[in-house]
């Protein structure tokens, strides 16, 4: 299956094989991004700090495992919600859609909660132990997860992981055991160019297109700048040991964020441009 588009737009959502059994589902703006994000870093604080003058873009994914059961990671935004339903129902034909995994409660992430029952309602919903007012996000009668627990699948097991990077404090990532497939929620993302025709690759491919890793480490400290503030009041040493010890436990093959290009190997070059972005983001 190659890449695979619905809609145009605000509406526009692609969904791609990641794996022959994971598929990424993603919004892109295209041709839309220059009305949206043309001045992106320049209404940043600190512009001057940020290699500046792209237009880029800022997806918002989910991703779908099809086994003998079949899981969503995330739901995508409302404002999708059509497109996103027609990329699930592609990948899955007439198989159901047995699991909906939900790393915290936020539109770009939780926003097709409802949609995706009335579509699927014998699918179970799993999200974040620790919590209240699930009704309140179309997720009542949710199974609560807690880190380490499991749910198999048939060829893949995919456990809930207590996040290092959150943004909302009731938040969950996720690695599946078999192809090493790690979703880190809004932590490790980069940025893409329409322009560029980056839309829908992964990270590899857009450097054969002449993304850098400058560009790379640049967009890691943009992106946790302003999604983490807590990081003020963080030491970078103490953090980039804990990511050092967070992919010394989890054997990730496949790094798999929801706002950026998806890392399909070679993690052993890019954890160090992610550990320096965080460095960078922490000092400023």
């Amino acid at each position: 299956m190659n890449t695979i588009v619905f809609g145009e737009g605000l509406e526009r959502v692609a969904v791609r094989p990641i794996t022959p059994d994971i598929f990424w589902i993603t919004h892109c703006l295209g041709d839309k991004a220059q009305d949206i994000y043309k001045n992106y870093f320049s209404m940043l604080p600190n512009a001057a700090d940020y290699s500046g003058h792209r237009i880029v873009d800022y997806p918002f994914s989910a991703f779908l495992i099809r086994d003998e059961k079949s899981l969503m990671i995330d739901t995508g935004a409302p404002r999708q919600q059509a497109n996103t339903l027609k990329a699930v129902e592609y990948v899955l034909g007439d198989k159901s859609l047995d699991y909906i995994w939900i790393s915290h409660v936020e539109l770009p992430h939780a926003g097709n909660a409802p949609a995706l029952k009335r579509r699927y309602p014998q699918a179970q919903y799993m999200t974040v132990r620790g919590g209240e007012q699930y009704a309140l996000h179309g997720l009542e009668g949710a199974q609560l997860m807690a880190p380490g627990e499991v749910i198999d699948l048939g060829k893949h097991q995919l456990e809930s992981v207590e996040p290092l990077f959150v943004d909302h404090g009731l938040s969950q990532w996720a690695y599946e055991r078999t192809t090493g497939f790690t979703f880190t929620a809004d932590w490790a993302h980069n940025l893409h160019e329409p322009a560029k025709n980056e839309c829908f690759m992964f990270l590899d491919e857009m450097e054969t297109a002449g993304y850098s890793a400058a560009l790379h480490c640049d967009d890691v400290k943009v992106n946790a700048w302003y999604q983490f503030p807590w990081l003020k009041w963080t030491d970078p040493d103490e953090v980039c040991t804990a990511i050092d010890a967070f992919f010394a436990r989890y054997d990730t093959k496949i790094l798999a964020p929801s706002h950026g290009n998806i890392i399909r190997g070679d993690m052993a070059r890019y954890v160090p441009l992610i550990k320096e972005g965080m460095r960078q983001a922490i000092a400023m």
